[in-house]
């Protein structure tokens, strides 16, 4: 790391996902230490912090507002050369999104991200500490699954009781009673007066204006608008109705409904016929559409080098006018047909093969940083084993002492108790230790397998993903250059272009998932 004079800008994450977790061992003043300390080895002044306490488990970091400001700033002020957050996990807990925001601070602001408590993996580039800093994000997503699963549980039990574990619907308010939500007025009424004019037959643009007009507001401060009522009327809660994810449905939820089961029915039925017309955000005839570029346009600064697709025609009459699909340049209007383009880069798509001998380097030290886990769980797993049989000398001890009299039948069943509760938890705890190898070969063969199959499908992919596909196998994008072919300056050190190399090397990497000598669960 440079530590000169001149010092670089940086900006700073904090997050913890409740109020309590703030309060205990991953606070925000404790994150705060750590990133300034480590904004200090970087030589980089913090310019901006963000302090938040929001959930980042999978499915929620696509659009975080915070992420979002993070990445105008950083694009707007092009010294910040820096984003600071603590360690993986208080970023997000998410490994697809966690690259995908690397990827938009790199590519979109030239801002690197790192982590306050591995300050060194800022400046080495190397593969073992590619494979620590995905390590540490897979953990990060895994922890949080682990978190999931052991609550879903007790949400359900209270679903089953009528309770609604989440957040209030529009018109209610929390209660002391956890789940148990009550109505809010006057919001409550006016919704209720709505979806009963609704099923009179008034418009529902006409029902959303009178709302508005009664003072009705969102929690962003806004009013209603068509889209969120059509999703409320839709919405069985207000029935009711306590119906979450794919849990079995309760017809019987404890807070006051709006509407009757058979009125909710009704509007589900006029919402449904209600046309909406969203405007056309991607056209499937032109896939390259705003994700390839222009070269030359792109080296000479230009502000719109990308690609859009449209439909050309030879400029006759009637029966001989024929239409061509081209893509142009917004920049300097060059064009070329779509089928040339599509053919040039399924050609290089189709050249690109696994590097062999870059997947045993990958696997190599991959197996290394794992093997160093393993022996990590493996001595967890002894500690465990020996705090178990602690606590079944201790039970038994409880029992022998409640048979002799020694000690009180309710205090001993009480001591029984926390006794059975702990040992449970030991067992988990063993059991998911046991399972470090299968995640070993999971977690593998998933990162590589789901880059060959962007790679291979390409063209059946949504936009989306053939931006991700893109940023994967070429880091530095692709392009069209004067002479109207495909240029991709680098591709990822996974992949050579060889058109002769094997088509099929995943034996190459299968064989070295396990090492042998090596048992599952045990040091190596």
């Amino acid at each position: 790391m440079k530590n000169d004079s001149i010092k670089v800008k940086a900006i700073a994450l904090c997050r913890v996902s409740t109020v309590k977790q703030g309060i205990e061992g991953s606070s925000l003043e404790a994150q705060e230490h750590r990133v300034y300390d480590a904004a200090a080895l970087f030589n980089a002044e913090i310019v901006r912090f963000w302090n938040i306490t929001q959930s980042s488990r999978k499915g929620k970091n696509y659009e975080r507002k915070d992420l979002v400001e993070m990445l105008a700033v950083a694009k707007a002020d092009k010294k910040i050369k820096y984003i600071i957050v603590d360690e993986p996990d208080r970023f997000m807990r998410d490994f697809d999104m966690y690259y995908y925001w690397k990827v938009k601070f790199k590519q979109e602001a030239e801002a690197k991200l790192v982590y306050a408590k591995k300050p060194h993996l800022a400046s080495d580039d190397s593969m073992m500490s590619t494979m620590e800093e995905m390590l540490d994000v897979f953990r990060g997503e895994a922890d949080n699954q682990g978190r999931i699963n052991k609550t879903t549980t007790n949400m359900q039990a209270r679903v089953a009781s009528g309770y609604y574990p989440s957040n209030p619907k529009a018109g209610y308010q929390r209660t002391e009673v956890r789940g148990l939500h009550s109505p809010k007025e006057p919001e409550w009424s006016m919704l209720r007066s709505g979806f009963l004019q609704v099923l009179e037959g008034v418009p529902i643009k006409d029902v959303v204006a009178g709302i508005n007009a009664a003072g009705y507001k969102r929690k962003s401060g806004r009013g209603l608008d068509a889209g969120h009522f059509k999703v409320m009327l839709q919405d069985p809660f207000y029935a009711g109705i306590i119906q979450m994810s794919d849990w079995k449905i309760n017809p019987r939820g404890l807070h006051k409904a709006m509407i009757t089961p058979e009125q909710h029915e009704s509007l589900k039925l006029i919402a449904k016929g209600a046309v909406y017309r969203q405007r056309k955000q991607f056209n499937p005839d032109f896939p390259l559409s705003k994700i390839m570029t222009c070269k030359d346009c792109s080296e000479a600064g230009a502000d719109y080098p990308l690609l859009v697709g449209y439909d050309h025609h030879n400029g006759k009459a009637g029966d001989k006018r024929k239409y061509y699909k081209r893509y142009r340049c917004r920049a300097c209007n060059r064009n070329m047909l779509r089928e040339d383009l599509h053919e040039q880069l399924s050609d290089t798509l189709l050249d690109l093969k696994l590097s062999e001998t870059r997947i045993k380097d990958f696997l190599a030290a991959l197996r290394q940083v794992w093997e160093q886990e393993q022996a990590l769980s493996y001595n967890t797993a002894e500690s465990l084993k020996n705090r178990l049989s602690t606590l079944e000398h201790e039970k038994k001890d409880v029992i022998l002492r409640q048979i002799r009299n020694q000690l009180a039948d309710d205090r001993a069943d009480i001591a029984i108790e926390a006794l059975d509760e702990e040992m449970v938890a030991m067992k988990e705890q063993l059991e998911s230790i046991s399972t470090v190898e299968k995640d070993f070969v999971e977690f593998v063969e998933f990162a590589i397998n789901t880059v060959e199959g962007f790679r291979q499908k390409f063209w059946e992919l949504d936009q989306e993903h053939q931006r991700w596909c893109k940023q994967l196998l070429f880091p530095e994008g692709f392009s069209v250059t004067r002479e109207k072919k495909v240029y991709t300056p680098k591709i990822s050190d996974f992949y050579r272009l060889n058109k002769n190399a094997p088509k099929d090397v995943s034996d190459a990497f299968s064989s070295m998932v396990i090492s042998p000598g090596i048992e599952p669960g045990l040091p190596g």
